[in-house]
């Protein structure tokens, strides 16, 4: 499905940029959470990734899934993040 964010499915390319949400400080009631995500994906052009990750949360039955299908939608403290390649010690200098 065109459109899908990494972690909706795997093998699935992300072809939009996932907007960013802060978790930290903020009201920790994952319907709270949910509600900001949603509305922040919608805000930005994503409402078919808005419902689904909504259909996701509902059905994961435990806080923690829940906030980790949250951050696949949506950039978090908790999103993976990619870190740069770095070289290994035995390449030489160029």
């Amino acid at each position: 499905m065109k459109g899908r964010l990494p972690g909706s499915r795997k093998g699935d390319l992300m072809e939009k940029q996932r907007p960013k949400m802060r978790l930290i400080g903020q009201d920790g009631n994952i319907f709270a959470i949910l509600g900001r995500a949603s509305r922040l994906l919608k805000e930005n052009g994503q409402p078919d990734q808005a419902k689904e990750m909504c259909d996701r949360v509902y059905q994961s039955g435990d806080y923690y899934k829940a906030l980790n299908i949250v951050s696949e939608y949506v950039e978090t403290e908790l999103s993976e993040k990619t870190l740069p390649k770095q070289k290994k010690r035995s390449d030489p200098e160029r």
